[in-house]
């Protein structure tokens, strides 16, 4: 890689251990991409927050940056971290947890991430502009940010985007370039009546999506221009956990999108990938690892919550009561609990018998498996229910299904 001046220095160690090993970390990844140089970025979002997944490790490593003078230079927000603070008794969650959760969350405020502590770091000031480089991990918030906001970067690891936000720089490669950016597979939706559509029907579309095209780029060009942020949120989410998609585009929607031929780079696709009814029908069925009745747990909340599905989920419990022996976890960040109680809906959620929690993972990094009694955990999102694979028996369903099967005390599939 060709360094400059100041990147070499900083290799040497000529400004402390902390950017060292930074800069060093990022050379190693653009060795194995034969990227040539590093380039300037103007945010990041560490997802590596969640001591269920990081743990110790973690910790001493970041410590070690602190200890070595290292800071982040570039606007850095926080993902979700393995529990709520102040809910986890709800939770049903020990103090050891909590305890470990603050330390890592601590090391990531001293380098000076901002404790958004959510997966919808666009909603809380980090929104990169069009064709701005960025250095995000988190699969499903850099799929957002690179398709529907614009922003240009790859699908990054905890350790690397750490690394780029010290450095305010990331290795050159991949989604980086324009020609790498471009749609190669059209997804043909003309089968399907997306009027009926649900959250989780989009979900599972992008888990089918995903699992069928692994590295390709997708693009849709068959939606409505009306489809909102939500229903892109729901679609993209599971696409880089069912398989590898890094970006993907909406003609008419997406900026990189104005329509199918600017979308593909003016070349052919590779293919086309037709999908019909029958195979949402076999993914939602796919998603579900158990076919009994009991139900334990529901939970929402990947990605997080916005306000309106906040506001969608009051409105369903309003006037009823969960079943005693079922949870009902809603996860989101602090700021927007925060609206959504000055608005009466956590009042409604919470009287009902549920719990809104903030910066909680309902994925890879939530407490599932430490949660005595708990197997069987419904949820309208097909990302989370990939992810909870291993901790808990999966349901899946929409959103009105998981509350109506809460509120009976078991699952109606």
């Amino acid at each position: 890689m060709k360094l400059t001046i100041e990147e070499q220095e900083i290799w040497e160690g000529k400004k402390g251990r902390g950017p060292q090993i930074a800069v060093q970390l990022l050379v190693a990844v653009g060795e194995v991409y034969e990227a040539e140089r590093l380039m300037p970025i103007t945010s990041a979002h560490v997802v590596s927050n969640c001591y269920k997944t990081s743990g110790e490790e973690n910790i001493q490593w970041l410590t070690e940056l602190i200890n070595g003078g290292a800071q982040f230079s570039v606007l850095t927000t926080l993902n979700a971290g393995s529990v709520d603070p102040l809910r986890y008794r709800e939770m049903g969650v020990n103090e050891e947890l909590v305890e470990n959760q603050r330390r890592l969350t601590e090391c990531y405020v001293k380098l000076g991430a901002l404790p958004t502590v959510s997966c919808l770091p666009y909603m809380h000031g980090n929104a990169p502009r069009l064709k701005e480089h960025i250095s995000w991990a988190g699969t499903s918030s850099a799929v957002y940010a690179n398709s529907v906001l614009g922003g240009w970067g790859n699908r990054e690891g905890g350790p690397s985007v750490v690394a780029a936000a010290i450095a305010g720089k990331t290795t050159e490669y991949g989604l980086h370039f324009a020609e790498n950016r471009r749609a190669q597979v059209v997804v043909d939706t003309r089968k399907l009546d997306l009027s009926c559509f649900s959250l989780s029907d989009y979900s599972a579309l992008g888990c089918y999506v995903g699992k069928e095209l692994e590295e390709k780029i997708p693009v849709f060009p068959y939606f409505p221009p009306s489809i909102s942020q939500k229903q892109l949120r729901f679609l993209m989410a599971p696409m880089p956990s069912a398989g590898a998609v890094p970006l993907c585009h909406v003609v008419g929607v997406t900026p990189e999108a104005p329509n199918l031929e600017t979308a593909l780079g003016d070349k052919k696709p590779d293919s086309t990938l037709e999908v019909g009814n029958k195979e949402i029908l076999e993914t939602r069925q796919s998603l579900c690892t158990t076919k009994g009745s009991r139900l334990d747990l529901v939970a929402f909340g990947c990605p997080h919550c916005s306000y309106s599905f906040i506001q969608s989920i009051a409105s369903m419990l309003d006037g009823k009561k969960i079943n005693n022996g079922v949870r009902l976890w809603v996860s989101t960040s602090e700021y927007i609990r925060l609206m959504a109680q000055r608005m009466g809906l956590v009042d409604i959620i919470e009287r009902a018998g549920g719990v809104v929690l903030t910066g909680v993972c309902i994925g890879f990094g939530g407490p599932f498996d430490e949660i005595k009694g708990l197997e069987v955990v419904a949820t309208n999102s097909a990302r989370a229910a990939l992810y909870m694979r291993g901790k808990t028996s999966v349901l899946f369903g929409s959103a009105r299904q998981c509350i109506e099967s809460a509120i009976r005390g078991k699952w109606e599939g």
